[in-house]
């Protein structure tokens, strides 16, 4: 990204626009409150905690909103995950007493401590599916989140160095977005949002401090300084790091630069760090960097992940992260309970995900009483709003005819040209046609 073009969104969080796809980075509405409505609230936590460890594959990471927020629900609700019921069949705990994954049982009422079970059937209300006449065993669960582990995924260095310092909760978001144009501006502030989600400054605290560790060269870059020093962009970034103020009219990275930030972390936010980190219980916390093309990545790629987050830019402008052949690859990437999200409800993009086996869902965005993007899975009873029939019929309509990128190497104006050739020569009926006919 040559230039960034800074902006607050209707939450107060910044947003960013990408002069190259003519597009913004995140909704109008609000970054941060888009990041918990459509990739954190959907998680499927009562099966996370069945995990030691918690893989999260966070593709078009941007600037960090989606595992984030994802930290932070963490942290706001540490009470409520870290100690658990969790109810087990008897006949299930009778014929699995011996498994190598199930420490103990318990069935009295005071949970142990120390102890983490990786259990397949879990169920958090007593009452949520099982049958009244069954007899049900009670056990514990307890520092589940020891582990978690981020690959956050994206091609642009700029966006990893600015994510620790990008502002939320700013609330003259419209006077300081002077540096778009006042067209953008109008299209941008349309919709009102008087929810102010929040991230707390330790996860950014975090999120520096792995970055420091493990990409150093990231703040090397010499933008990445210019952008952090620059007066112009000081209403968008965090205020917390004022040292970054000396370095002001930096165009070439100081050989001192590196050493600098360390001293900025350690003298300044070391203990809000270990205190939050302490009670978050998340001390062995990973987070990778990958600046690299996705679809590179994930050939090469041999891990399995619990939850994929997919946040590219829409279908229209960057299909080579909706085509089919890419599902293809996130498929094998994810757990067998494992769940795929993303913003999109596009027809082709769904229809793409059905063909590389995955079972589809809605989102349910509580807020706004409607269904509001995608969720996918290999199994399909984490799916709690499947398609309806005429969603799923919809699919195989030419709106349905999916991107393809065989190789996955070809480049957006070829996969686009090759869909629209599909589209014209398919005997489907269109959209509008299937609209009518199922209506009557």
């Amino acid at each position: 990204m040559s230039e960034i073009q800074p902006y607050f969104t209707n939450d107060g969080s910044l947003g960013l626009y990408n002069s190259d796809f003519n597009d913004i980075y995140h909704s109008a509405t609000g970054a941060l409150t888009e990041a918990y409505d459509k990739f954190v609230y959907p998680a499927d936590f009562d099966t996370l905690l069945l995990h030691d460890n918690i893989k999260i594959l966070d593709i078009c990471h941007g600037i960090g909103y989606n595992t984030k927020a994802f930290l932070n629900f963490i942290y706001s609700n540490k009470n409520n995950l870290h100690k658990r019921k969790i109810f087990v069949r008897k006949n299930f705990c009778k014929n699995n007493y011996m498994n190598k994954d199930i420490d103990t049982i318990h069935t009295d009422n005071k949970p142990p401590k120390n102890h983490q079970y990786n259990i397949e059937l879990i169920h958090t209300d007593k009452n949520s599916s099982f049958n009244k006449h069954e007899n049900i065993n009670t056990i514990y669960t307890d520092n589940i989140f020891d582990k978690v582990s981020v690959t956050a995924l994206d091609n642009d260095e700029i966006l990893f160095g600015l994510s620790p310092f990008a502002k939320t909760g700013c609330k003259n978001y419209e006077k300081d977005s002077e540096i778009i144009s006042e067209h953008h501006l109008n299209k941008y502030f349309k919709i009102k949002n008087s929810n102010k989600p929040k991230i707390e400054n330790f996860i950014n605290y975090i999120i520096f401090d792995q970055i420091l560790k493990n990409n150093p060269e990231i703040y090397q870059n010499s933008q990445v300084l210019r952008i952090l020093s620059d007066k112009k962009y000081r209403p968008y970034f965090a205020d917390r790091f004022k040292e970054f103020n000396i370095c002001s009219g930096v165009t070439e990275p100081k050989t001192n630069f590196l050493s600098f930030l360390h001293n900025i972390y350690y003298l300044y936010v070391t203990k809000c760090y270990k205190k939050a980190a302490n009670s978050l219980k998340i001390g062995d916390f990973i987070f990778k960097p990958k600046i690299a093309d996705a679809r590179s990545f994930i050939i090469r790629d041999k891990n399995k992940y619990n939850l994929i987050f997919l946040d590219a830019f829409t279908p229209k402008k960057c299909p080579c992260l909706w085509s089919y052949d890419f599902f293809k690859a996130l498929f094998n990437l994810l757990e067998d309970d494992g769940m795929l999200l993303t913003y999109s409800s596009s027809a082709c993009v769904r229809s793409a995900m059905k063909s590389a086996g995955f079972c589809i869902g809605y989102n349910y965005n509580k807020r706004f009483d409607k269904f509001d993007g995608t969720i996918v899975a290999k199994n399909q009873s984490l799916i709690k709003y499947p398609l309806s029939e005429f969603d799923l019929g919809l699919l195989n309509t030419r709106a349905g005819i999916f991107y393809r990128d065989e190789n996955l190497t070809s480049q957006n104006e070829a996969i686009i040209n090759a869909r629209e050739t599909e589209v014209q020569n398919s005997n489907k009926k269109s959209a509008t046609q299937y609209i009518k006919h199922f209506n009557k």
